[in-house]
């Protein structure tokens, strides 16, 4: 039996921090990975074709680049481990059904000059807006990466103040309430809405007022890509941990969490193989799959499995494509529309909300394509001149007609649906321009990582009911667990989908029940 002081199952980018952060305390640490690679969601492959690299579900690195763990370089990453970011003056734009588009730039005048196209009195509420974010959402600051405190505590401290109580205001209301408070063209609204339901919450959605926050980032912090592709950040992870004496293995799934006397003590693999922790065992897996799967009903007390198994999923999952081309899409928008790395299709007004509505009833719609051009920034993600096209789309896991099982048999179809209309907005993107494709639906996503379960790439829902100290349960966000040693980390704890870097907070308190000083390992 081999042993280690910690054992870590499952090595995606938040797995990876916090054993980055254990082993440069000299914590003799083990990641346990299912795949072929580390990275889970942050990962990036050649699908297709050789010489063109594909990020499988992570593209986006916004809210990481606010972590001390990259602005500090608190592991070496950059400095050590080759980590490279680009961060484009002219990172996305929302193209409209009509072709015309809102450029996002990272300058926040250019933005300003962006959406006086459309309303000048919308150009200036923006400003207002992101100024006005900026200062209720202060009160919050570095809580994006330590641990939140209970729900109600939180709340507490955020009523104590104006700024905190607008706040509130805010994270209690939905996305589409904020844009009609805020702004009056069509094409803002669209914008604003659709930009920020990549959380994967339908916009009506009480709660996700709360993203609105994210705006002002994109000036803030930009919108980055790692050269190389998402999966560079998982690699110099895995650098860090090795080169501090860490052990990652592959193809290694665990079946089980050993619990003795209340206490994790290490994991059993798929192969029958055990290893040992004398000191904790981290999850970074989806919270159903832990407590549902890899311990027993004596372990977990059947009242916490219900509550467990009552978390609820995300609104919608993702549809992706993954094609090589000849050369970028050309979009009729024109201008700088055609030098970004990320596009979002939206329609207008009730045409944009409904399509929402549809996922809930388990109908396809494929009106609203999420478009990566990575190559468009970074050209070593493919052979010179080509590109790649990482084509996304929201789907419900459930279909109305078959449930989940029919994706097999109409994936093929709805891809083809999301692709037509992409191709409308563009001049060149024709069967001559593609190389090859492959699909994935939201079902072949919980196929290929496990942890994806219903096809959301979260783990769980963004929901206000399952963030901050209710993530994943009210009571457990702190990430620990009613198993001693036994702690969480990753999407289903906060803050949540997406690359957030929230592996610093559960390494944090992991180090800490560990009598670990997390502030004199940083300083090495």
């Amino acid at each position: 039996m081999e042993k280690y002081d910690v054992v870590i199952i499952g090595g995606g980018h938040n797995g990876l921090i916090v054993a980055a952060y254990l082993a440069k305390a000299k914590v003799n640490v083990c990641v346990v990975e299912l795949q072929d690679m580390v990275g889970g969601c942050v990962v990036t492959r050649e699908i297709n074709t050789p010489g063109f690299k594909h990020d499988i579900a992570g593209i986006m690195h916004v809210t990481i680049q606010a972590s001390p763990m990259l602005h500090q370089d608190e592991l070496g990453l950059k400095s050590k481990y080759g980590l490279k970011y680009i961060s484009p003056d002219v990172p996305g734009a929302i193209v409209f059904s009509d072709d015309t588009a809102l450029v996002i730039y990272k300058d926040i005048q250019k933005m300003y000059e962006s959406i006086k196209q459309f309303s000048v009195k919308d150009a200036d509420a923006y400003l207002r807006f992101c100024d006005y974010m900026k200062k209720i959402t202060a009160p919050i600051g570095i809580g994006m990466f330590t641990a939140p405190p209970r729900f109600g505590a939180m709340m507490s401290f955020l009523d104590s103040s104006e700024e905190g109580r607008e706040y509130i205001r805010f994270i209690f209301s939905s996305v589409h309430d904020i844009a009609e408070e805020w702004f009056e063209s069509k094409q803002m609204k669209s914008a604003f809405v659709r930009w920020s339901s990549e959380e994967m919450v339908g916009p009506r959605e009480k709660g996700t007022g709360l993203y609105a926050a994210g705006w002002p980032l994109f000036h803030t912090w930009g919108f980055a890509m790692p050269v190389g592709g998402s999966g560079a950040l998982s690699e110099a992870l895995a650098a860090c941990i090795k080169d501090n004496g860490g052990t990652i293995k592959l193809n290694s799934a665990v079946e089980k969490v050993i619990v003795k006397n209340g206490t994790a003590t290490g994991v059993i693999l798929k192969n029958g193989e055990e290893i040992a922790a004398k000191k904790a065992v981290v999850s970074n897996v989806n919270v159903k799959q832990l407590f549902l799967q890899m311990l027993s009903d004596q372990e977990i007390s059947s009242v916490f499995q219900d509550k467990i198994r009552k978390i609820k999923p995300a609104s919608f999952a993702p549809l992706s494509q993954f094609i090589d081309l000849n050369e970028a899409p050309n979009f009729k928008a024109g201008g700088d529309t055609n030098k970004v790395p990320f596009v979002e299709i939206a329609p207008f007004g009730e045409e944009l909300l409904r399509s929402f509505d549809d996922y809930s009833y388990g109908v396809p719609n494929g009106g609203m394509p999420v478009i990566g051009l990575a190559t468009r920034i970074d050209p070593t993600r493919a052979p010179a001149g080509k590109h790649t096209l990482y084509l996304y789309h929201y789907e419900p896991y459930h279909l109305r007609d078959g449930g989940a099982a029919a994706w097999d048999k109409v994936k093929e179809k709805i891809a083809d649906d999301v692709l037509e209309t992409l191709s409308k907005r563009c001049t060149n993107l024709d069967s001559s321009n593609i190389i090859s494709r492959r699909i994935f639906s939201p079902l072949d996503y919980e196929r290929m990582n496990p942890a994806l379960v219903e096809g959301d790439i979260g783990h769980i829902g963004s929901f206000l009911s399952q963030l901050f100290g209710n993530r994943p349960l009210p009571g457990w966000g702190q990430y620990k667990t009613p198993i001693q040693k036994l702690y969480l980390c990753g999407a289903s704890t906060h803050p949540g989908v997406g690359i957030t870097g929230g592996g610093r907070a559960a390494a944090k308190v992991v180090m800490e029940e560990l009598g670990i000083d997390f502030k004199k390992t940083i300083a090495r």
